[in-house]
């Protein structure tokens, strides 16, 4: 037996309980999240030559393998000695061994590495190389590669690939039977007309590690869809962001005040088949989440400033200056503390203008907690409250609470209720889909039916909402239990609101909004919107109806 396979064979002696260790590094529903580990698996631990050991540990973001390789650096500083000691006992023959720890880019793979070297006294070459080289799951929000869901799901649709995940997953080649689907996906991208996403079908540059995760999602759509239409013939598949195609360019429609108000990603056409032969044009709006995840975002836009999604209502009332006032005092005030001076770079800070005090105050508010504590006035910035959000929040209150106009024109740019009023087209069907799915420890591949929301019943049910007379009150209000950012008990920097529309008692709640800093303090804070999914939300009537609706093939007719 090599001496990397005695490593691998004796691994939980030699590195410890690495499945409490990852577990209890992992954090669960982030990022951070780290597949739990098996020291049975081959996927994740195993002997690349006599001499050298892989520990491949997944975690979901790519971006963030520096940070698990810190970890895993620290874990094993703690026990060097036990590591070391228990190297010298399993690995024949009983000899002295100088040990090295080093981070480095290994070879061939483009990965820095943690990496533990054994060499035998008086030998050059070492007995025993240890590398610590975490896989990447998915993109991650920072990730470079291109999101490959929609360009996924598109040609699982276009070839009629329905993957019978339960039989690959009760087989012993899982990861690989994945890896032939999406290296069939890969070499059949060219029948997408305006496809999109390649390059994020593998997680590294030599196309050997599939992301499995984002495969998942796209099976949860795919499946669906093709149960959906049963025997029709597929006969083009459209990704729509990059151009409209000339034959579907007459459904990108809407009002003039709204980009992209058609918001479908992909566009299905097929051609159902016997007494009901026809052709159709199916819309999907794609969207994806992992297994017991939330709600995903269903709209992502600046609140304010030149570029907000509500500046155009204020832009005449002189609220947007009262809050970019705000704004620059906030953060003068913020940088203050953060430099214990009132000057930075030699530069008095109350004379600098907002866009060098926002540089300066991202430069300088890189820790995530110190940025938030800021955010939020708390801790050593509790001399400072954040009046930049309780501005955002009077404005938004003021002009948006009890605004029937702004509910309807809101939630169509969400749900796209007048669809058909721009789009007068029965060939042509809309959908928001959520598809839901993960790829877990290596070989279990977890897949939910997706959650349809069909274009004409939720346009349906919204126009019976806003022509009931106990739906005349639209309320904008804050979430409860959740303080916004500016108040003392705020364990977020956010602001949290809920749109009911109904009387008080029996109102609907449609949507959850969130207001907060994504990334870079120089850009504008998001407006980010959820579907409420309470008892009395509009996605659980939109489910109550859809139960009465026949779907499936006999919806085509």
């Amino acid at each position: 037996m090599s001496a990397a396979q005695t490593v691998v064979d004796n691994s939980k002696k030699i590195f410890g309980d690495l499945s409490k260790f990852f577990s209890n590094t992992s954090v669960k529903g982030g990022d951070k999240e780290i597949d739990e580990w098996d020291d049975k698996s081959a996927d994740m631990i195993f002997a690349k030559s006599g001499s050298t050991v892989v520990l491949k540990p997944r975690i979901r973001s790519k971006t963030e393998r520096d940070w698990l390789r810190g970890k895993f650096k620290s874990y094993i500083e703690g026990r060097q000695s036990e590591l070391e000691e228990a190297i010298v006992e399993a690995v024949p023959p009983k000899v002295a061994y100088t040990f090295t720890y080093d981070e480095q880019v290994v070879a061939g793979t483009g990965i820095k590495s943690f990496i533990i070297k054994a060499t035998e006294e008086g030998k050059s070459r070492a007995t025993i190389t240890i590398l610590l080289q975490s896989k990447g799951m998915s993109n991650g929000s920072a990730g470079k590669r291109e999101d490959p869901h929609e360009l996924m799901t598109a040609i699982l649709i276009r070839e009629k690939i329905y993957v019978d995940y339960n039989k690959i997953n009760k087989s012993r080649d899982t990861e690989k039977q994945y890896k032939q689907i999406v290296d069939q996906l890969y070499s059949s991208a060219g029948k997408i007309e305006g496809a999109a996403g390649l390059n994020g079908f593998y997680t590294d540059s030599d196309k050997t590690e599939p992301d499995l995760v984002n495969l998942a999602k796209a099976v949860s759509v795919s499946n669906y869809i093709i149960d959906e239409i049963g025997n029709a013939n597929v006969e083009t598949v459209w990704q729509t962001g990059t151009k409209w195609a000339s034959e579907i360019k007459k459904f990108n429609v809407g009002p003039k005040t709204i980009q992209n108000y058609n918001s479908s990603d992909i566009i299905v056409k097929f051609q159902t088949k016997g007494k009901h032969e026809a052709t159709h044009y199916w819309g999907l709006s794609l969207k994806k989440r992992g297994i017991g995840e939330p709600e995903p975002t269903l709209l992502n836009k600046p609140a304010y400033g030149s570029k907000g999604f509500l500046t155009k209502t204020i832009e005449n009332t002189g609220e947007h200056q009262k809050i970019e006032a705000a704004k620059l005092k906030f953060f003068r005030g913020a940088l203050k503390v953060k430099m214990g001076n009132t000057s930075y770079n030699g530069n008095p800070i109350d004379k600098m203008n907002v866009k060098d005090v926002l540089k300066a105050c991202n430069n300088e508010f890189t820790d995530r907690v110190e940025k938030s504590e800021m955010l939020r006035g708390q801790r050593k910035y509790a001399s400072n409250p954040n009046i930049y959000f309780k501005e955002m929040d009077r404005v938004f209150v003021k002009y948006f609470d009890n605004n029937e106009e702004f509910f309807k024109e809101f939630l169509d740019t969400i749900f796209k209720i007048n669809l058909d009023t721009y789009l007068s087209d029965a060939s042509f069907h809309f959908s928001l889909i959520t598809g839901e799915g993960d790829y877990k420890n290596g070989k279990i591949f977890e897949v939910k039916p997706p959650l349809e929301k069909e274009g004409r019943l939720t346009s349906e049910i919204f126009r019976k909402i806003f022509s009931d007379p106990d739906s005349s009150v639209y309320r904008l209000v804050q979430q409860k239990d959740k303080p916004h950012a500016f108040e003392s008990s705020a364990t977020a920097a956010k602001l949290f609101y809920e749109m009911l529309i109904g009387k008080p008692g029996k109102p609907i709640s449609v949507v959850l909004l969130e207001v907060r800093y994504k990334g870079a303090l120089t850009g504008e804070p998001q407006f980010q919107v959820f579907m409420s999914v309470k008892k009395n939300s509009f996605a659980n009537l939109y489910k109550a109806e859809a139960a009465k609706k026949t779907f499936g093939p006999d919806r085509w007719k």
